[in-house]
């Protein structure tokens, strides 16, 4: 079963991407950039892991020759493990059944958006020769919400101190054992504990600092090119708050992507060459700058390690606690359930937390199929899929089906990083805390709200001019 479990992970990894070059045809979409990034994360790599026995960076230690090195939390959970075959088969399968079940999604979103997702193919495949098009009837409104994200988010940041914090954590000094100290700073006061500016944060701010910013150019609007910038300001400062290098790092990835869409969509050989060297720039130097990188480990190593391994290890502690040190939690994972159940919320993570580190101090976060599989096992991870694929076209036929606009362009850019959360966190949280739903649900009412608006104030006027007379 083992062995068929690593064929057939392969072989759903290999359908995924071909599906997506042949079915989805390569071109940015919210659809696309979730595939893409699961089989990059989730793909060879972590099935490479498990293979290799955690061998630490295989994939780049392997070209350099260097002398072979395992992951001691591998071999704790390889040991401890009471049957650590059929924890690997589970989770071959389950990967398997997540690729299976978000194609199902996309599937299904297809046939109940048929003309929109045709509406939406013909512009992606017309896109470098539209011009880019905005609404300025939405502008007023738009501006008002960002002036009110920025009023907020200027207060939240002011009497949290998050600057001083920001300082204080990047002067922490130490030995080798800096990581600790910065990591026991960080796990004091790192981020803001109020729950609506987080979702603010994470989910909403940088769709409208990509809304104004674009609207601004394009009708050259100084007011919204400023308030667009104050909230850019304002993001990035409650985004460097986290003491974490990857809220930042995405974030920046966020604008190059809205900036490279504005230009093109089509994913080439060329463009995508490009973009993985500058991510790998970016990923390199932020890393550098948060962490330190233990002696005598390379850098690229320490980098390879920290984006693939370590959630392939998140996955691999998941898939080891439930059910063998763990029963299925039947819905008591998730907050609402757990309440009507009359059961004490104790989230998944924690009870890993406490399985593998003795402590709740220590999370780490895993792609979303382990949150569905510590809850309803492989009914859950096909579930789960099923919804994220669902979800993630139906953004694209909604907001992608009248070509190249400024709202599309922002919503895409914005459910981004609710993607990448799905990779690293469950499915209801990227889906409202990461905005992967909640910024285009958001961006719908906006626009939703301003038509209202503009059919009722001709109206008004007619009937005011009928009072007169």
């Amino acid at each position: 079963m083992l062995t068929a479990s690593y064929l057939a992970a392969a072989a759903a990894m290999v359908g995924a991407a071909l599906y997506l070059a042949f079915r989805l045809r390569p071109f940015v979409t919210a659809t696309n950039i979730l595939i893409g990034l699961l089989l990059l994360i989730y793909g060879p790599a972590c099935l490479s892991y498990t293979l290799s026995s955690g061998e630490y960076a295989l994939l780049i230690r392997l070209f350099a020759n260097a002398v072979p090195y395992h992951d001691p939390q591998f071999t704790i959970i390889k040991t401890r493990a009471s049957d650590f075959d059929a924890v690997v088969t589970a989770m071959n399968f389950s990967l398997t059944s997540m690729y299976l079940g978000i194609i199902a999604g996309v599937e299904i979103s297809d046939r109940f958006f048929n003309q929109r997702v045709a509406a939406m193919r013909l512009s992606l495949a017309n896109w470098n020769g539209q011009a880019l098009r905005d609404d300025p009837e939405v502008h007023r409104a738009l501006l008002i919400a960002i002036y009110a994200l920025v009023a907020f988010m200027a207060f939240i940041s002011v009497t949290e101190h998050h600057m001083a914090t920001i300082r204080q954590f990047l002067t922490v000094q130490g030995d080798d054992l800096q990581n600790l100290a910065r990591n026991a700073f960080r796990l004091h006061f790192a981020g803001s504990p109020n729950y609506f500016y987080r979702v603010i944060l994470a989910a909403v701010a940088p769709m409208f600092v990509i809304w104004g910013l674009l609207a601004g150019a394009l009708s050259r609007s100084w007011s919204l090119l400023l308030a667009a910038s104050l909230l850019l300001v304002a993001t990035m400062i409650g985004k460097l708050d986290t003491l974490s290098k990857a809220p930042p790092m995405f974030f920046l990835f966020q604008l190059m992507l809205t900036g490279l869409l504005t230009i093109s969509n089509r994913i080439t050989w060329r463009n995508a060459l490009g973009g993985a060297c500058v991510v790998s720039l970016v990923l390199y130097a932020v890393t550098r700058l948060i962490m330190t990188i233990p002696e005598g480990i390379e850098g690229a190593e320490f980098v390879y390690f920290r984006v693939f391994e370590v959630e392939s290890q998140a996955l691999l502690e998941n898939f080891a606690t439930f059910p063998s040190i763990h029963p299925h939690m039947w819905g008591a994972n998730i907050r609402p359930i757990a309440m009507l159940m009359g059961m004490n919320y104790d989230p998944s993570y924690n009870v890993v937390a406490k399985a593998w580190h003795g402590t709740n101090d220590v999370t780490i976060p895993a792609l979303f199929i382990a949150d569905a599989w510590a809850d309803f096992s492989y009914a859950g991870v096909i579930l789960y899929s099923i919804v994220a694929g669902l979800v993630c076209r139906s953004i694209d036929a909604i907001f992608l089906a009248r070509g190249k606009t400024v709202v599309g362009i922002a919503v895409l850019g914005a459910t981004f990083v609710g993607i990448f959360t799905l990779s690293v966190t469950a499915l209801n949280t990227a889906l409202l805390s990461g905005g992967l739903l909640l910024a285009p649900v958001l961006a719908g009412l906006l626009l939703t709200a301003n038509r209202y608006i503009d059919r009722r104030r001709p109206a008004a006027l007619v009937e005011h001019g009928a009072q007169s007379n």
